[in-house]
């Protein structure tokens, strides 16, 4: 085990992330059933907001359909204009934030937001630009990022930490998984990375729906890849 990996599995224990998972294939892992089952039988019977303030954080869409119990999440759209949710991390899996929820907890909206963006930057503060793992795809440099927090896909919400932990040099990103952000050089080829984009998201179960970002001098853009084949 690298340093860069050790850093990752402690971040992983920190926030939780240790459980038992079953190999998906790819390098892919889930976390089994019996895992989640003991998590969530860890959690307040009527989860409450006090108890679960600090487990809040933003959860980017996903490409497949939640489970239909899951209920409808709330969302709002934050900048750069992506249609947000909010999961309660329990470890090995997320529960949705629905309305039903934010009902009954004492905050509305807006500290909702507040207290889950805080939440993203505490899991990433420890992250460092020497995590980033860089190599190349055939003959691109790309720079991964697997922060071991379950939410690196969320550095596209703090355009600040993005520029820490990336650098601010002009740069094209795509978030294919939750804990996955991958960089690019700005010029790269948007057929490719669609193609990286889709490769990676389609490899996990809970696989982001989104297309690609643009970081430069004027700031964080949100930039659609078009249609592709077996998408919508």
């Amino acid at each position: 085990m690298n340093e860069t990996e050790k850093r990752r599995a402690k971040r992983r224990r920190k926030a939780g992330k240790s459980y038992r998972t079953v190999d998906l294939g790819n390098g892919m892992v889930q976390a089994t059933p019996d895992a989640v089952l003991r998590a969530m039988g860890g959690l307040p019977p009527d989860l409450d907001w006090t108890s679960m303030a600090e487990s809040v954080i933003p959860i980017l869409p996903r490409r497949r359909p939640l489970p239909p119990l899951a209920g409808e999440p709330f969302r709002v759209t934050l900048p750069p204009g992506i249609p947000t949710g909010f999961g309660i991390d329990i470890g090995p899996a997320f529960l949705v934030v629905g309305q039903s929820l934010l009902s009954t907890w004492p905050v509305g909206p807006a500290e909702l937001v507040a207290t889950a963006l805080d939440n993203l930057r505490s899991r990433m503060r420890s992250v460092r630009s020497r995590d980033i793992v860089r190599q190349a795809i055939d003959g691109v440099p790309v720079r991964v990022l697997q922060s071991g927090a379950g939410c690196a896909s969320g550095l596209v919400l703090v355009e600040d930490e993005l520029r820490r932990i990336f650098g601010a040099d002009p740069q094209c990103l795509i978030a294919p998984m939750r804990d996955i952000l991958i960089s690019m050089p700005a010029g790269t080829d948007r057929s490719f990375v669609a193609w990286i984009n889709d490769e990676f998201a389609e490899m996990d179960p809970n696989g982001l729906a989104l297309d690609a970002f643009v970081l430069d001098e004027g700031g964080l853009r949100y930039e659609a890849l078009g249609p592709r084949p077996g998408l919508g």
